[in-house]
Protein backbone atom coordinates (compact mmCIF):
# COMPACT_ATOMS: atom_id res chain seq x y z
CA UNK A 1 0.00 0.00 0.00
CA UNK A 2 2.44 2.26 0.72
CA UNK A 3 4.33 1.49 -2.83
CA UNK A 4 1.02 2.47 -4.38
CA UNK A 5 1.05 5.66 -2.39
CA UNK A 6 4.50 6.74 -3.40
CA UNK A 7 3.96 6.19 -6.70
CA UNK A 8 1.07 8.38 -6.73
CA UNK A 9 3.01 11.25 -4.68
CA UNK A 10 5.67 10.46 -7.84
CA UNK A 11 2.93 11.01 -10.34
CA UNK A 12 1.66 14.29 -8.97
CA UNK A 13 5.35 15.50 -8.41
CA UNK A 14 6.44 14.99 -12.15
CA UNK A 15 3.07 16.83 -12.95
CA UNK A 16 3.89 20.05 -11.25
CA UNK A 17 7.25 19.61 -12.34
CA UNK A 18 6.67 19.91 -16.05
CA UNK A 19 4.56 22.65 -15.25
CA UNK A 20 7.13 24.72 -13.16
CA UNK A 21 9.58 24.15 -16.27
CA UNK A 22 7.33 25.16 -19.00
CA UNK A 23 6.57 27.93 -16.66
CA UNK A 24 10.01 29.12 -15.66
CA UNK A 25 11.44 28.25 -19.81
CA UNK A 26 8.87 31.09 -21.14
CA UNK A 27 11.50 33.81 -20.20
CA UNK A 28 14.13 32.44 -21.15
CA UNK A 29 12.91 31.69 -24.53
CA UNK A 30 11.40 35.13 -25.03
CA UNK A 31 14.65 36.97 -23.65
CA UNK A 32 16.59 38.20 -26.58
CA UNK A 33 19.57 36.52 -26.96
CA UNK A 34 23.64 37.76 -27.41
CA UNK A 35 27.33 36.75 -27.60
CA UNK A 36 28.22 39.78 -25.85
CA UNK A 37 29.46 41.34 -29.16
CA UNK A 38 29.10 44.97 -30.12
CA UNK A 39 26.00 44.63 -32.57
CA UNK A 40 26.49 47.58 -35.91
CA UNK A 41 24.05 50.07 -36.12
CA UNK A 42 22.04 50.27 -39.74
CA UNK A 43 24.25 53.50 -39.95
CA UNK A 44 27.36 51.98 -39.64
CA UNK A 45 26.24 48.46 -41.91
CA UNK A 46 25.53 50.97 -44.68
CA UNK A 47 28.68 52.63 -44.73
CA UNK A 48 30.91 48.90 -44.42
CA UNK A 49 28.91 48.29 -47.34
CA UNK A 50 29.84 51.14 -48.90
CA UNK A 51 33.29 51.53 -47.50
CA UNK A 52 34.27 47.50 -49.38
CA UNK A 53 32.51 48.69 -52.49
CA UNK A 54 35.19 51.93 -52.66
CA UNK A 55 37.77 49.66 -51.81
CA UNK A 56 36.98 47.44 -54.82
CA UNK A 57 36.84 50.40 -57.15
CA UNK A 58 40.09 51.99 -55.90
CA UNK A 59 41.84 48.78 -55.72
CA UNK A 60 40.82 47.83 -59.46
CA UNK A 61 41.71 51.65 -60.62
CA UNK A 62 45.15 52.85 -62.35
CA UNK A 63 47.57 54.42 -59.99
CA UNK A 64 47.14 58.27 -60.05
CA UNK A 65 50.25 59.95 -59.01
CA UNK A 66 49.57 61.98 -55.35
CA UNK A 67 48.15 65.20 -55.36
CA UNK A 68 46.46 64.32 -58.24
CA UNK A 69 42.91 66.40 -58.67
CA UNK A 70 39.95 64.03 -58.93
CA UNK A 71 37.00 65.98 -60.01
CA UNK A 72 33.68 63.78 -58.59
CA UNK A 73 30.80 63.43 -60.55
CA UNK A 74 27.49 61.96 -59.64
CA UNK A 75 24.88 60.33 -62.39
CA UNK A 76 22.28 59.37 -59.94
CA UNK A 77 21.89 57.92 -56.90
CA UNK A 78 18.96 56.98 -54.46
CA UNK A 79 18.63 60.03 -52.49
CA UNK A 80 19.49 60.83 -48.89
CA UNK A 81 21.41 57.58 -48.37
CA UNK A 82 23.87 58.27 -50.71
CA UNK A 83 25.59 60.98 -48.73
CA UNK A 84 26.79 57.61 -46.69
CA UNK A 85 28.41 56.35 -50.26
CA UNK A 86 29.61 59.91 -50.93
CA UNK A 87 31.73 61.12 -47.21
CA UNK A 88 33.08 57.41 -47.39
CA UNK A 89 34.30 57.81 -50.78
CA UNK A 90 35.59 61.23 -50.04
CA UNK A 91 37.79 60.12 -46.75
CA UNK A 92 39.09 57.21 -48.81
CA UNK A 93 40.30 59.19 -51.86
CA UNK A 94 41.96 61.49 -49.77
CA UNK A 95 43.28 58.86 -47.35
CA UNK A 96 45.38 57.90 -50.44
CA UNK A 97 47.03 61.30 -50.95
CA UNK A 98 44.53 62.27 -53.77
CA UNK A 99 43.05 66.11 -53.91
CA UNK A 100 38.89 66.15 -54.57
CA UNK A 101 36.33 68.26 -55.95
CA UNK A 102 33.01 68.49 -56.72
CA UNK A 103 32.52 71.05 -58.79
CA UNK A 104 35.01 72.50 -61.55
CA UNK A 105 37.14 75.90 -60.36
CA UNK A 106 34.73 78.91 -62.02
CA UNK A 107 38.41 80.19 -63.00
CA UNK A 108 40.81 77.59 -64.20
CA UNK A 109 44.42 78.53 -64.20
CA UNK A 110 47.55 76.88 -66.03
CA UNK A 111 47.46 73.62 -64.01
CA UNK A 112 44.82 74.59 -61.84
CA UNK A 113 42.16 72.93 -62.96
CA UNK A 114 41.01 69.20 -61.85
CA UNK A 115 43.27 66.30 -63.89
CA UNK A 116 40.83 63.32 -63.74
CA UNK A 117 36.88 62.87 -63.26
CA UNK A 118 35.65 60.07 -61.57
CA UNK A 119 31.99 59.86 -62.44
CA UNK A 120 30.41 56.95 -60.54
CA UNK A 121 26.17 56.01 -60.38
CA UNK A 122 24.95 54.21 -57.19
CA UNK A 123 22.81 51.62 -58.87
CA UNK A 124 21.63 50.38 -55.41
CA UNK A 125 22.12 51.14 -52.30
CA UNK A 126 19.17 49.44 -49.42
CA UNK A 127 19.07 48.60 -46.17
CA UNK A 128 15.77 46.25 -45.47
CA UNK A 129 14.49 43.59 -42.89
CA UNK A 130 13.43 40.62 -44.59
CA UNK A 131 12.53 38.37 -42.10
CA UNK A 132 10.72 39.46 -38.39
CA UNK A 133 10.09 35.87 -36.64
CA UNK A 134 10.49 33.79 -33.69
CA UNK A 135 12.13 30.19 -33.47
CA UNK A 136 9.33 27.82 -32.50
CA UNK A 137 6.37 30.39 -31.85
CA UNK A 138 7.11 30.92 -28.46
CA UNK A 139 10.92 31.99 -28.89
CA UNK A 140 12.54 35.15 -28.92
CA UNK A 141 11.34 37.25 -31.87
CA UNK A 142 14.26 38.35 -34.26
CA UNK A 143 15.05 40.41 -37.01
CA UNK A 144 17.18 39.29 -40.12
CA UNK A 145 19.14 42.64 -41.56
CA UNK A 146 20.75 43.23 -45.09
CA UNK A 147 22.23 45.77 -47.21
CA UNK A 148 22.81 45.97 -50.18
CA UNK A 149 25.35 47.98 -52.57
CA UNK A 150 26.04 48.15 -56.30
CA UNK A 151 27.76 50.81 -58.04
CA UNK A 152 29.25 51.67 -61.45
CA UNK A 153 32.22 54.13 -62.09
CA UNK A 154 34.59 55.62 -64.92
CA UNK A 155 38.06 57.58 -64.81
CA UNK A 156 38.41 59.65 -67.68
CA UNK A 157 41.91 61.73 -67.96
CA UNK A 158 40.55 65.36 -68.41
CA UNK A 159 44.10 66.16 -70.58
CA UNK A 160 43.32 64.13 -73.61
CA UNK A 161 39.11 62.86 -72.99
CA UNK A 162 39.96 59.67 -72.91
CA UNK A 163 38.16 57.31 -70.32
CA UNK A 164 40.52 55.21 -69.28
CA UNK A 165 39.07 52.97 -66.56
CA UNK A 166 35.69 51.30 -66.24
CA UNK A 167 34.76 49.25 -63.28
CA UNK A 168 31.58 48.19 -61.09
CA UNK A 169 31.11 45.98 -57.73
CA UNK A 170 28.25 44.82 -55.91
CA UNK A 171 28.70 44.39 -51.80
CA UNK A 172 26.50 42.94 -49.11
CA UNK A 173 25.99 42.27 -45.75
CA UNK A 174 23.65 40.52 -43.39
CA UNK A 175 22.97 39.27 -39.99
CA UNK A 176 20.13 38.63 -37.67
CA UNK A 177 19.74 40.40 -34.30
CA UNK A 178 17.14 40.31 -31.17
CA UNK A 179 13.66 42.08 -32.23
CA UNK A 180 14.48 44.42 -28.75
CA UNK A 181 17.33 45.94 -30.51
CA UNK A 182 15.99 47.63 -33.20
CA UNK A 183 15.45 50.93 -31.12
CA UNK A 184 19.09 50.64 -30.62
CA UNK A 185 20.32 50.12 -34.18
CA UNK A 186 18.18 52.45 -35.81
CA UNK A 187 18.87 56.14 -35.99
CA UNK A 188 15.81 58.75 -35.87
CA UNK A 189 17.43 61.31 -37.95
CA UNK A 190 18.22 59.30 -40.79
CA UNK A 191 15.05 57.51 -42.19
CA UNK A 192 16.89 55.45 -44.17
CA UNK A 193 18.14 53.28 -41.09
CA UNK A 194 14.41 52.61 -40.17
CA UNK A 195 13.53 50.45 -43.00
CA UNK A 196 9.39 49.34 -42.92
CA UNK A 197 8.88 46.24 -40.35
CA UNK A 198 7.01 43.78 -41.92
CA UNK A 199 6.10 41.58 -39.56
CA UNK A 200 3.47 38.20 -39.09
CA UNK A 201 0.70 39.87 -37.20
CA UNK A 202 -1.11 37.01 -36.86
CA UNK A 203 1.29 35.01 -35.00
CA UNK A 204 0.71 36.96 -31.77
CA UNK A 205 -3.22 35.35 -32.16
CA UNK A 206 -1.74 31.21 -32.57
CA UNK A 207 1.33 31.47 -30.11
CA UNK A 208 -1.10 32.31 -27.35
CA UNK A 209 -3.19 29.51 -28.51
CA UNK A 210 -0.69 27.02 -28.54
CA UNK A 211 1.05 27.93 -24.98
CA UNK A 212 -2.91 27.46 -23.69
CA UNK A 213 -3.08 24.53 -25.31
CA UNK A 214 0.26 22.92 -23.54
CA UNK A 215 -0.66 23.88 -20.32
CA UNK A 216 -4.46 22.93 -20.40
CA UNK A 217 -3.23 19.79 -21.61
CA UNK A 218 -0.28 19.46 -18.65
CA UNK A 219 -2.94 20.07 -16.01
CA UNK A 220 -5.90 17.63 -17.33
CA UNK A 221 -2.92 14.91 -16.96
CA UNK A 222 -2.63 15.63 -13.76
CA UNK A 223 -6.16 15.43 -12.56
CA UNK A 224 -6.70 12.60 -15.01
CA UNK A 225 -3.87 10.70 -13.32
CA UNK A 226 -5.20 11.62 -9.78
CA UNK A 227 -8.18 10.68 -10.14
CA UNK A 228 -7.12 7.00 -12.03
CA UNK A 229 -4.70 6.78 -9.24
CA UNK A 230 -7.23 6.76 -6.21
Amino acid sequence: MSVFRNRIILSKLCCLLSLFLLVSTFPVFSAPQGTGEKIPTNYEIITQVSSEAIDELISNMPSLERNSLILLTKSRGPGNIEFVFQNTLLKKMTGRGLRVAEKRPEEEGEGDGPDYELTYQIIRLTLKYPKINRSYWIGAKEVDRLSEIGVFAQLADLSTGDIVWVGDTQKKYQDRIAYAMLDQVEDPQHDFTRPPRKELRWSKLIEPVIVTGIVSGLVYLFFSNQTSEE
